[in-house]
């Protein structure tokens, strides 16, 4: 039995469709299918040194399709040139990124990661010789010179330029997505509250740049006036999600701790768990704490077990104008289904289309000719082992009255082909747990053994149970949350926050 790697990103360019599995990148051709260059190919040094790098975690391209940013396990940015598979620059990265991007130029690059910071980092990069300094605002050291542009108190699961390239929207563990000004970030324009759990993807549609549209781990999208922090529309999509859902996640307890710890790590206010002597061999005490925490990875064929549960991670959204109508389109962790609604006032769970392929969708691409190219784990089952089954790995689906149908053969086929026999590459039962395809369902959910919090529970006496500075902290910001919400007052004796526009990171 063989086994393939799963396409875990995908690039279509008008030349060149840059395609990743497991550690390999290949350059393929986009009308013939030829594979033009591959990390496979690579002398045995360099081939030695993208193995050691691990499965790709984030990667990007610009707008034009010349470059290539990458990661992997080593925290090393690494910066391609596309024609040719040239690599032009290294540079080590302070902390394990969770997402990359190009400006509009290509001229900077950007990325964020789980200690919440994002930094700016030039094209051009010319290696320090000078030890560099922790900033005063981040929360670590930054290897390799790149400019802070802003922080936040827990991990960042998203981020995007607005198209203009005045803002910056960032979205946490904590339910927050803030936008601030780019690429002075210190400045907060405004924040977009209403969130109760973790907000795990974000997107502004190139019809309507004044919306986003966001979600994670809520059982709605929220569509949002990003100027203003108000809510214009909330769609319920989790009924609509739920029968797809066939990867789960493995029940986890975490200690008693009603928090991560990871925001202590970031805030650097003391915390007694992050107190210690030294460091781990190759990895920083704040890091090594942190991972230990996630609890087990979930592998790319996690099994449906007694201790396993469903769990809504919004992965991916996205959105094009199908025969006219503004639509959005989005995945979920684990769903073996894509998902479309129309984007109009009083959309409403039953416009929700779907199209089911059967196996888990590790993501998807919309390029530019409306084609949606769909990346497949098509090696889970539900025991978990690996099937070797030959069923696709991707598949090209389009509108048609405005329906989500396979799309026929055309001036794409060759380059699908390819994608689904000449540019698989095999992999082992251990390449591809490592690959950590549904790592999400774990490490997302803040509260996995507790009842959700709710306007009540929040407001419950806690005399038998002593909270944290922090942790009251976050029962006010929650009540003020959901008092908002709601459209009821804060409360007597409480004192309503400032306005969220334009504060310093300082003054949070």
């Amino acid at each position: 039995m063989t086994i393939y790697y799963p396409y875990t990103h995908l690039f279509p360019g008008p030349s060149h469709t840059v395609a990743i599995s497991g550690p390999h990148i290949q350059v393929i051709n986009t009308t013939t299918g030829d594979v033009l260059h591959s990390t496979t190919l690579f002398t045995d040094e360099a081939r030695n040194a993208v193995l050691k790098s691990g499965p790709v975690r984030c990667a990007a391209v610009d707008k034009e399709s010349k470059y290539l940013i990458t990661t992997g396990e080593d925290k090393i940015l690494k910066l391609w040139e596309v024609d040719g598979l040239k690599l032009l620059s290294e540079r080590e990265l302070p902390k394990k990124p969770t997402g990359l991007a190009f400006s509009a130029d290509a001229q900077s690059i950007l990325a964020s990661d789980k200690f919440g910071d994002i930094f700016r980092y030039p094209f051009v990069h010319v290696p320090s010789t000078v030890t560099q300094k922790k900033d005063a605002l981040s929360s670590h050291e930054n290897p390799s010179g790149g400019q802070l542009i802003l922080g936040h108190a827990s991990p960042l699961n998203a981020f995007l330029l607005t198209h203009d390239e005045r803002y910056i929207i960032t979205a946490d563990r904590d339910e927050h997505i803030r936008v601030s000004w780019y690429p002075q970030g210190y400045n907060i324009e405004m924040y977009c509250l209403g969130h109760s759990k973790f907000v795990s993807a974000i997107h502004v549609p190139q019809f309507d740049q004044s919306k986003l549209i966001s979600g994670g781990g809520d059982p709605d999208l929220k569509i949002w006036d990003w100027m203003t922090g108000e809510v214009k529309h909330a769609i319920d999509v989790a009924d609509a999600i739920d029968p797809f859902l066939v990867v789960r996640a493995v029940k986890r307890r975490r200690g008693g701790h009603d928090d991560d710890e990871e925001d202590e790590a970031v805030e650097g206010n003391g915390s007694k768990r992050r107190k210690g002597k030294g460091r781990a061999k190759g990895k920083d005490k704040q890091e090594e704490e942190k991972e230990s925490e996630e609890g087990p990875i979930a592998s790319s064929s996690q099994t449906t077990t007694d201790n396993a549960e469903k769990v809504l991670v919004i992965r991916k959204i996205g959105s094009l104008e199908a025969d006219g109508v503004p639509t959005v389109i989005f995945s979920a962790v684990g769903a073996t289904a894509l998902f479309t609604l129309p984007y109009r006032d009083g959309v409403t769970m039953s416009n929700i289309r779907h199209f089911d392929f059967g196996r888990p969708i590790t993501d998807f691409a919309i390029a530019n000719d409306g084609l949606i190219w769909i990346l497949l784990d098509s090696e889970w089952t539900p025991d978990g082992v690996p099937s070797g089954s030959g069923s696709p790995f991707v598949k090209v689906l389009q509108f048609s009255l405005g329906q989500l149908v396979e799309a026929p053969s055309g001036s794409h086929s060759a380059l699908l082909l390819t994608l689904n026999e000449t540019s698989l590459l095999e992999a082992s039962v251990d390449d591809i747990k490592k690959l950590s395809l549904y790592i999400d369902l774990q490490t997302m959910p803040k509260y996995a053994d507790k009842p959700e919090e709710t306007e009540e529970t929040t407001a419950e006496d806690t005399s038998d149970k002593k909270l944290s500075n922090k942790e009251l902290g976050r029962m006010k910001r929650k009540q003020i949350v959901l008092a908002k919400a709601g459209g009821v007052g804060v409360g007597e004796g409480e004192e309503e926050e400032e306005p969220l526009s334009k504060k310093n990171k300082s003054e949070l």
